[in-house]
Protein backbone atom coordinates (compact mmCIF):
# COMPACT_ATOMS: atom_id res chain seq x y z
CA UNK A 1 0.00 0.00 0.00
CA UNK A 2 1.35 3.60 -1.03
CA UNK A 3 1.70 6.11 2.11
CA UNK A 4 -1.16 8.90 2.57
CA UNK A 5 -0.91 11.34 -0.17
CA UNK A 6 -3.11 13.95 1.75
CA UNK A 7 -4.82 14.08 4.71
CA UNK A 8 -7.66 16.29 6.91
CA UNK A 9 -8.64 15.76 10.51
CA UNK A 10 -11.77 17.79 12.15
CA UNK A 11 -11.76 19.13 15.70
CA UNK A 12 -15.25 19.18 17.01
CA UNK A 13 -14.51 19.23 20.44
CA UNK A 14 -11.93 22.11 20.31
CA UNK A 15 -13.61 24.62 18.18
CA UNK A 16 -14.70 26.90 19.78
CA UNK A 17 -17.38 28.19 17.27
CA UNK A 18 -19.21 24.85 17.31
CA UNK A 19 -18.47 23.11 20.70
CA UNK A 20 -19.72 19.57 19.38
CA UNK A 21 -21.02 17.95 16.42
CA UNK A 22 -24.38 18.38 16.53
CA UNK A 23 -27.31 19.19 19.47
CA UNK A 24 -28.52 16.25 21.36
CA UNK A 25 -31.34 15.68 24.26
CA UNK A 26 -30.31 14.80 27.69
CA UNK A 27 -31.99 12.44 30.12
CA UNK A 28 -34.00 15.40 31.28
CA UNK A 29 -34.93 16.91 28.63
CA UNK A 30 -37.72 16.25 25.38
CA UNK A 31 -38.02 17.41 21.90
CA UNK A 32 -40.43 20.29 23.88
CA UNK A 33 -37.22 21.81 24.39
CA UNK A 34 -36.36 21.87 21.05
CA UNK A 35 -38.88 24.33 20.07
CA UNK A 36 -38.86 26.35 23.63
CA UNK A 37 -35.08 27.09 21.84
CA UNK A 38 -36.82 27.87 18.90
CA UNK A 39 -39.75 30.16 20.20
CA UNK A 40 -39.54 33.64 19.21
CA UNK A 41 -38.47 36.49 21.78
CA UNK A 42 -40.90 39.21 22.06
CA UNK A 43 -40.74 40.52 18.07
CA UNK A 44 -37.29 41.48 17.58
CA UNK A 45 -34.96 37.99 18.31
CA UNK A 46 -35.26 34.23 17.77
CA UNK A 47 -32.98 31.50 17.71
CA UNK A 48 -33.19 29.18 14.79
CA UNK A 49 -30.80 25.99 13.73
CA UNK A 50 -30.85 21.97 13.67
CA UNK A 51 -30.87 22.26 17.55
CA UNK A 52 -34.85 24.03 17.22
CA UNK A 53 -36.06 21.45 15.06
CA UNK A 54 -37.95 19.04 16.51
CA UNK A 55 -38.24 16.21 14.20
CA UNK A 56 -35.17 17.22 12.23
CA UNK A 57 -32.45 17.89 14.35
CA UNK A 58 -28.69 17.32 13.94
CA UNK A 59 -29.25 17.67 10.04
CA UNK A 60 -28.44 20.21 7.67
CA UNK A 61 -32.13 20.31 6.02
CA UNK A 62 -33.19 21.14 9.40
CA UNK A 63 -31.43 23.61 10.03
CA UNK A 64 -32.20 24.94 6.78
CA UNK A 65 -35.75 24.68 7.05
CA UNK A 66 -35.71 26.27 10.50
CA UNK A 67 -33.86 29.37 9.17
CA UNK A 68 -36.72 30.03 6.86
CA UNK A 69 -38.80 29.71 9.36
CA UNK A 70 -37.60 32.12 11.29
CA UNK A 71 -37.14 34.88 8.30
CA UNK A 72 -40.37 34.56 7.21
CA UNK A 73 -41.24 35.10 11.11
CA UNK A 74 -39.11 38.45 11.08
CA UNK A 75 -40.34 39.37 7.41
CA UNK A 76 -44.30 38.98 8.55
CA UNK A 77 -43.64 41.72 11.15
CA UNK A 78 -42.30 44.51 8.87
CA UNK A 79 -38.73 44.35 9.82
CA UNK A 80 -36.76 46.33 7.28
CA UNK A 81 -32.99 45.94 8.42
CA UNK A 82 -32.19 42.14 9.92
CA UNK A 83 -29.24 40.81 11.09
CA UNK A 84 -28.26 37.40 10.76
CA UNK A 85 -25.47 35.51 13.36
CA UNK A 86 -24.20 32.72 11.71
CA UNK A 87 -23.30 31.62 7.92
CA UNK A 88 -24.01 28.26 8.37
CA UNK A 89 -26.82 26.40 6.71
CA UNK A 90 -29.46 27.96 8.94
CA UNK A 91 -27.98 31.42 8.82
CA UNK A 92 -27.80 31.21 4.94
CA UNK A 93 -31.42 29.91 4.43
CA UNK A 94 -32.36 32.70 6.60
CA UNK A 95 -30.61 35.67 4.79
CA UNK A 96 -31.68 34.41 1.35
CA UNK A 97 -35.58 34.09 2.64
CA UNK A 98 -35.55 37.53 3.83
CA UNK A 99 -33.90 38.94 0.59
CA UNK A 100 -36.29 37.53 -1.12
CA UNK A 101 -38.84 39.32 0.97
CA UNK A 102 -37.24 42.36 0.36
CA UNK A 103 -35.49 42.73 3.77
CA UNK A 104 -32.33 44.65 3.94
CA UNK A 105 -30.10 41.24 5.74
CA UNK A 106 -26.44 41.51 7.12
CA UNK A 107 -24.81 38.50 7.97
CA UNK A 108 -21.96 38.20 11.61
CA UNK A 109 -19.88 35.18 10.65
CA UNK A 110 -17.49 34.53 13.23
CA UNK A 111 -15.38 32.47 11.23
CA UNK A 112 -13.10 32.73 8.15
CA UNK A 113 -14.64 30.77 5.73
CA UNK A 114 -19.15 30.38 5.47
CA UNK A 115 -20.89 26.55 6.01
CA UNK A 116 -21.05 26.37 9.66
CA UNK A 117 -20.82 22.44 10.59
CA UNK A 118 -20.39 21.53 7.09
CA UNK A 119 -16.72 22.41 7.18
CA UNK A 120 -15.07 21.73 3.33
CA UNK A 121 -12.23 21.15 3.10
CA UNK A 122 -9.91 20.64 -0.38
CA UNK A 123 -7.33 17.63 -0.92
CA UNK A 124 -5.63 17.43 -4.14
CA UNK A 125 -8.09 19.52 -5.57
CA UNK A 126 -10.97 17.20 -4.66
CA UNK A 127 -13.65 19.19 -2.16
CA UNK A 128 -14.56 17.14 0.56
CA UNK A 129 -16.49 18.00 4.16
CA UNK A 130 -15.07 17.67 8.05
CA UNK A 131 -18.54 18.36 9.13
CA UNK A 132 -22.55 17.14 7.87
CA UNK A 133 -21.42 14.97 4.70
CA UNK A 134 -24.92 13.48 3.80
CA UNK A 135 -28.02 15.02 2.59
CA UNK A 136 -30.13 12.37 4.98
CA UNK A 137 -34.13 11.83 4.49
CA UNK A 138 -33.32 12.71 0.58
CA UNK A 139 -36.66 12.17 0.01
CA UNK A 140 -38.22 14.52 1.86
CA UNK A 141 -34.77 16.81 1.97
CA UNK A 142 -35.20 20.61 0.49
CA UNK A 143 -31.25 20.64 0.23
CA UNK A 144 -31.70 17.36 -2.15
CA UNK A 145 -33.91 19.06 -4.30
CA UNK A 146 -31.56 21.97 -4.35
CA UNK A 147 -28.58 19.86 -5.46
CA UNK A 148 -30.49 18.17 -8.30
CA UNK A 149 -31.56 21.63 -9.43
CA UNK A 150 -27.97 22.47 -9.43
CA UNK A 151 -27.29 19.30 -11.52
CA UNK A 152 -24.77 18.08 -8.12
CA UNK A 153 -23.63 14.71 -8.29
CA UNK A 154 -25.02 12.60 -5.47
CA UNK A 155 -23.92 8.83 -4.67
CA UNK A 156 -25.50 6.99 -1.96
CA UNK A 157 -25.06 5.32 1.08
CA UNK A 158 -26.82 2.15 2.75
CA UNK A 159 -26.43 2.31 6.31
CA UNK A 160 -28.38 -0.90 6.99
CA UNK A 161 -26.02 -2.66 5.07
CA UNK A 162 -22.14 -1.99 6.12
CA UNK A 163 -19.47 -3.98 6.08
CA UNK A 164 -18.27 -5.38 9.42
CA UNK A 165 -14.02 -5.12 9.40
CA UNK A 166 -12.69 -7.11 12.06
CA UNK A 167 -9.50 -7.89 11.20
CA UNK A 168 -7.04 -11.07 11.09
CA UNK A 169 -9.17 -11.82 14.61
CA UNK A 170 -11.84 -13.21 12.04
CA UNK A 171 -11.62 -15.79 9.95
CA UNK A 172 -12.23 -13.73 6.95
CA UNK A 173 -11.27 -9.87 6.69
CA UNK A 174 -15.05 -8.96 6.54
CA UNK A 175 -17.99 -10.20 8.85
CA UNK A 176 -22.01 -9.51 8.00
CA UNK A 177 -24.04 -8.07 10.08
CA UNK A 178 -26.22 -10.11 12.96
CA UNK A 179 -29.13 -11.19 11.45
CA UNK A 180 -30.31 -10.70 14.97
CA UNK A 181 -29.54 -7.00 14.56
CA UNK A 182 -33.40 -5.94 13.55
CA UNK A 183 -34.39 -8.07 16.50
CA UNK A 184 -32.02 -5.73 18.56
CA UNK A 185 -33.18 -2.17 17.08
CA UNK A 186 -36.88 -3.29 18.22
CA UNK A 187 -36.08 -4.71 21.26
CA UNK A 188 -34.10 -1.78 22.54
CA UNK A 189 -36.70 0.90 21.09
CA UNK A 190 -39.20 -0.66 23.41
CA UNK A 191 -37.39 -0.63 26.08
CA UNK A 192 -36.15 3.16 25.66
CA UNK A 193 -39.47 4.33 24.88
CA UNK A 194 -41.16 2.18 28.31
CA UNK A 195 -38.21 4.00 30.24
CA UNK A 196 -39.03 6.74 33.27
CA UNK A 197 -38.99 9.83 32.78
CA UNK A 198 -35.20 11.65 33.73
CA UNK A 199 -33.54 7.71 32.54
CA UNK A 200 -30.64 7.70 30.49
CA UNK A 201 -29.73 5.61 28.03
CA UNK A 202 -27.13 3.90 30.43
CA UNK A 203 -29.71 2.84 32.76
CA UNK A 204 -31.52 1.42 30.20
CA UNK A 205 -28.74 -0.79 28.73
CA UNK A 206 -26.88 -1.61 32.08
CA UNK A 207 -30.85 -2.95 33.29
CA UNK A 208 -30.88 -5.31 30.00
CA UNK A 209 -27.45 -6.34 30.24
CA UNK A 210 -27.67 -7.41 33.82
CA UNK A 211 -30.44 -9.95 32.62
CA UNK A 212 -30.13 -10.14 28.60
CA UNK A 213 -31.97 -13.93 28.81
CA UNK A 214 -31.31 -15.24 25.45
CA UNK A 215 -30.06 -12.58 24.04
CA UNK A 216 -26.58 -11.93 22.66
CA UNK A 217 -24.47 -9.55 24.87
CA UNK A 218 -22.22 -9.11 22.37
CA UNK A 219 -24.57 -8.06 19.97
CA UNK A 220 -26.29 -5.82 22.14
CA UNK A 221 -23.45 -3.99 22.51
CA UNK A 222 -22.37 -3.63 18.79
CA UNK A 223 -25.93 -2.60 18.28
CA UNK A 224 -25.63 0.21 20.95
CA UNK A 225 -22.29 1.24 19.84
CA UNK A 226 -23.12 1.69 16.20
CA UNK A 227 -26.28 2.78 16.39
CA UNK A 228 -26.29 5.10 19.30
CA UNK A 229 -22.56 5.62 20.59
CA UNK A 230 -21.99 6.42 16.49
CA UNK A 231 -24.60 8.91 16.10
CA UNK A 232 -24.88 10.96 18.96
CA UNK A 233 -21.12 10.81 20.01
CA UNK A 234 -22.58 11.69 23.64
CA UNK A 235 -21.95 9.63 27.10
CA UNK A 236 -25.12 6.84 27.48
CA UNK A 237 -25.72 8.48 30.74
CA UNK A 238 -26.42 11.67 29.68
CA UNK A 239 -27.90 10.79 26.75
CA UNK A 240 -32.05 10.78 27.09
CA UNK A 241 -33.64 7.10 27.09
CA UNK A 242 -36.92 8.35 25.49
CA UNK A 243 -35.77 11.03 23.64
CA UNK A 244 -31.73 10.59 22.89
CA UNK A 245 -32.21 7.47 20.14
CA UNK A 246 -33.32 10.34 17.08
CA UNK A 247 -34.43 9.84 13.91
CA UNK A 248 -32.69 10.99 10.26
CA UNK A 249 -29.82 8.28 9.54
CA UNK A 250 -30.12 5.54 6.73
CA UNK A 251 -33.53 7.01 5.05
CA UNK A 252 -32.48 7.57 1.24
CA UNK A 253 -29.00 8.89 2.50
CA UNK A 254 -26.50 10.76 0.00
CA UNK A 255 -23.14 12.35 -0.03
CA UNK A 256 -22.56 14.77 -2.42
CA UNK A 257 -19.63 14.57 -4.94
CA UNK A 258 -17.14 17.85 -4.04
CA UNK A 259 -19.26 18.17 -0.55
CA UNK A 260 -21.43 20.46 0.62
CA UNK A 261 -19.23 23.58 -0.40
CA UNK A 262 -21.21 23.18 -3.61
CA UNK A 263 -24.53 23.56 -1.81
CA UNK A 264 -23.20 26.99 0.88
CA UNK A 265 -21.66 28.73 -2.08
CA UNK A 266 -24.67 28.83 -4.01
CA UNK A 267 -27.12 29.86 -0.91
CA UNK A 268 -24.16 32.78 -0.36
CA UNK A 269 -24.24 34.19 -4.00
CA UNK A 270 -24.91 37.83 -3.53
CA UNK A 271 -25.67 38.46 0.67
CA UNK A 272 -23.43 40.67 2.51
CA UNK A 273 -21.72 38.42 4.66
CA UNK A 274 -19.32 39.70 7.25
CA UNK A 275 -16.05 37.20 7.96
CA UNK A 276 -14.74 37.11 11.12
CA UNK A 277 -17.39 38.93 12.85
CA UNK A 278 -17.99 37.16 16.16
CA UNK A 279 -21.08 37.94 18.10
CA UNK A 280 -20.71 38.31 21.90
CA UNK A 281 -23.62 40.34 23.26
CA UNK A 282 -26.75 41.22 21.82
CA UNK A 283 -29.20 43.65 23.26
CA UNK A 284 -33.06 43.80 22.46
CA UNK A 285 -34.57 47.07 23.22
CA UNK A 286 -38.04 49.11 22.51
CA UNK A 287 -36.31 50.59 19.13
CA UNK A 288 -34.17 47.55 17.75
CA UNK A 289 -31.66 45.64 18.60
CA UNK A 290 -27.96 46.16 18.53
CA UNK A 291 -25.37 43.71 18.01
CA UNK A 292 -21.54 43.58 19.35
CA UNK A 293 -18.65 41.96 18.87
CA UNK A 294 -14.92 42.35 18.37
CA UNK A 295 -14.86 46.09 18.73
CA UNK A 296 -17.53 46.55 16.30
CA UNK A 297 -21.64 47.27 16.46
CA UNK A 298 -24.74 46.76 14.84
CA UNK A 299 -27.97 48.34 15.20
CA UNK A 300 -30.66 46.69 13.24
CA UNK A 301 -34.26 46.07 13.65
CA UNK A 302 -34.37 42.14 14.60
CA UNK A 303 -31.73 39.54 15.01
CA UNK A 304 -32.11 36.17 14.06
CA UNK A 305 -29.00 33.68 15.96
CA UNK A 306 -28.21 30.72 13.96
CA UNK A 307 -24.84 29.98 16.04
CA UNK A 308 -24.52 26.09 17.41
CA UNK A 309 -26.25 24.98 20.51
CA UNK A 310 -22.82 24.24 21.97
CA UNK A 311 -21.91 27.84 21.88
CA UNK A 312 -25.38 29.11 23.24
CA UNK A 313 -25.06 26.37 25.88
CA UNK A 314 -21.45 27.79 27.42
CA UNK A 315 -22.59 31.50 27.30
CA UNK A 316 -20.71 32.54 24.05
CA UNK A 317 -23.18 34.89 23.54
CA UNK A 318 -24.82 37.69 26.25
CA UNK A 319 -28.06 38.58 26.02
CA UNK A 320 -29.76 41.46 27.62
CA UNK A 321 -32.10 41.13 28.47
CA UNK A 322 -31.38 38.05 29.64
CA UNK A 323 -33.50 34.91 27.45
CA UNK A 324 -36.38 33.58 28.95
CA UNK A 325 -37.30 31.31 31.55
CA UNK A 326 -38.24 28.51 28.70
CA UNK A 327 -34.96 29.38 26.81
CA UNK A 328 -32.52 29.10 29.39
CA UNK A 329 -34.00 25.65 30.53
CA UNK A 330 -34.12 23.95 27.34
CA UNK A 331 -30.30 25.05 26.83
CA UNK A 332 -29.55 22.90 30.24
CA UNK A 333 -31.53 20.06 28.49
CA UNK A 334 -29.82 19.95 25.31
CA UNK A 335 -26.43 19.06 24.86
CA UNK A 336 -23.42 18.79 21.90
CA UNK A 337 -22.45 15.42 21.18
CA UNK A 338 -18.99 14.61 19.80
CA UNK A 339 -18.16 12.49 16.42
CA UNK A 340 -14.26 13.62 14.70
CA UNK A 341 -14.11 13.10 11.15
CA UNK A 342 -10.53 12.12 9.16
CA UNK A 343 -10.26 12.31 5.51
CA UNK A 344 -7.86 10.08 3.97
CA UNK A 345 -6.40 9.95 0.39
CA UNK A 346 -4.17 7.06 -0.97
CA UNK A 347 -1.86 6.58 -3.69
CA UNK A 348 -3.80 2.84 -3.94
CA UNK A 349 -6.75 1.65 -2.75
CA UNK A 350 -6.07 -1.56 -0.44
CA UNK A 351 -9.82 -1.95 1.25
CA UNK A 352 -12.80 -4.83 0.04
CA UNK A 353 -14.70 -3.04 -2.40
CA UNK A 354 -18.24 -2.96 -0.76
CA UNK A 355 -21.79 -2.36 -2.99
CA UNK A 356 -22.62 0.17 -0.05
CA UNK A 357 -19.52 2.08 0.00
CA UNK A 358 -19.58 1.89 3.75
CA UNK A 359 -17.81 0.18 6.63
CA UNK A 360 -17.73 -0.35 10.26
CA UNK A 361 -14.80 -0.92 12.53
CA UNK A 362 -15.40 -1.57 16.65
CA UNK A 363 -12.76 -1.22 18.67
CA UNK A 364 -11.84 -3.26 21.78
CA UNK A 365 -12.79 -2.17 24.37
CA UNK A 366 -16.74 -0.33 24.80
CA UNK A 367 -18.30 1.94 22.77
CA UNK A 368 -15.15 2.72 20.76
CA UNK A 369 -16.21 2.53 17.33
CA UNK A 370 -15.57 4.11 13.56
CA UNK A 371 -17.80 4.08 10.66
CA UNK A 372 -16.30 4.63 6.98
CA UNK A 373 -17.12 6.00 3.55
CA UNK A 374 -15.10 5.02 0.44
CA UNK A 375 -15.46 8.38 -1.49
CA UNK A 376 -12.96 7.34 -4.07
CA UNK A 377 -16.48 7.63 -6.46
CA UNK A 378 -16.01 11.75 -5.80
CA UNK A 379 -13.01 12.11 -8.43
CA UNK A 380 -11.41 8.18 -9.10
CA UNK A 381 -8.40 8.82 -5.98
CA UNK A 382 -8.77 6.06 -3.42
CA UNK A 383 -10.25 7.99 -0.11
CA UNK A 384 -12.04 7.01 2.69
CA UNK A 385 -13.59 9.06 5.22
CA UNK A 386 -13.90 7.99 8.79
CA UNK A 387 -15.88 9.02 11.99
CA UNK A 388 -15.30 8.06 15.26
CA UNK A 389 -16.76 8.61 18.36
CA UNK A 390 -16.37 7.18 21.88
CA UNK A 391 -13.67 6.18 23.60
CA UNK A 392 -11.77 5.84 21.26
CA UNK A 393 -11.33 9.58 20.60
CA UNK A 394 -9.67 10.28 23.72
CA UNK A 395 -6.51 7.78 22.47
CA UNK A 396 -6.30 8.78 18.95
CA UNK A 397 -7.14 12.32 18.78
CA UNK A 398 -3.95 13.64 20.59
CA UNK A 399 -0.74 15.13 18.81
CA UNK A 400 -0.74 16.79 15.69
CA UNK A 401 -3.03 16.38 12.26
CA UNK A 402 -0.60 14.20 10.94
CA UNK A 403 -0.19 11.82 13.83
CA UNK A 404 -3.96 11.73 14.27
CA UNK A 405 -4.14 10.89 10.15
CA UNK A 406 -1.78 7.85 11.15
CA UNK A 407 -3.30 6.86 13.82
CA UNK A 408 -6.41 6.87 11.90
CA UNK A 409 -5.03 4.45 9.40
CA UNK A 410 -3.95 2.00 11.68
CA UNK A 411 -7.21 1.13 12.97
CA UNK A 412 -8.50 0.97 9.67
CA UNK A 413 -5.45 -1.28 8.23
CA UNK A 414 -5.60 -3.32 10.85
CA UNK A 415 -9.51 -4.25 10.69
CA UNK A 416 -9.23 -4.31 7.25
CA UNK A 417 -6.82 -7.38 7.85
CA UNK A 418 -4.01 -4.96 6.91
CA UNK A 419 -1.81 -4.78 10.38
CA UNK A 420 1.22 -4.75 9.33
CA UNK A 421 0.82 -1.73 6.91
CA UNK A 422 -1.03 -0.15 9.79
CA UNK A 423 1.75 -0.16 12.28
CA UNK A 424 4.23 0.77 9.60
CA UNK A 425 2.58 4.02 9.00
CA UNK A 426 1.80 4.86 12.33
CA UNK A 427 5.21 4.26 12.70
CA UNK A 428 6.49 6.95 10.28
CA UNK A 429 4.57 9.31 12.29
CA UNK A 430 3.91 8.46 15.85
CA UNK A 431 3.23 5.74 17.67
CA UNK A 432 -0.96 4.26 17.04
CA UNK A 433 -2.92 3.73 19.59
CA UNK A 434 -3.10 1.40 22.54
CA UNK A 435 -6.40 -0.42 21.51
CA UNK A 436 -6.41 -0.27 17.55
CA UNK A 437 -8.82 -2.28 15.88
Amino acid sequence: MDRLTGFAVSHWGADPWARGSWSLIGRDGSPADRAALGAPVGDRLRIAGEATHPTRAGMTHGAYEQGVAAATWAAGRGHARVAVAGAGMAGLAAARTLTAHGVDVVIWEARERIGGRTAPVEIDGAGFDLGANWLQQYDDNLLARLAENLGLRTVPTDFDDPLILDGPRAPAPARAPSPAAGAIEVELRARLEAAPVGASVADVLEEWLRAPGAWDVEAIRRFVDAEIVMDSGAPLSWLSARHGFEPGVGEGDRWIAGGYRLLTDHLAEGLDIRLRHPVDRIVVDAGGVTLAGDGTALRVDAVIVTVPLGVLAAGGIVFEPPLPGPHRAALSRLGMGRVEKVVLRFGERFWPVHPAGYYRVHGTADHCVSEWLDATAADGVPTLVGLFAGPWLDELWTGTDEQIAAHAVAVFTAAAGRPDEGRAAAGEHGDPPADEG
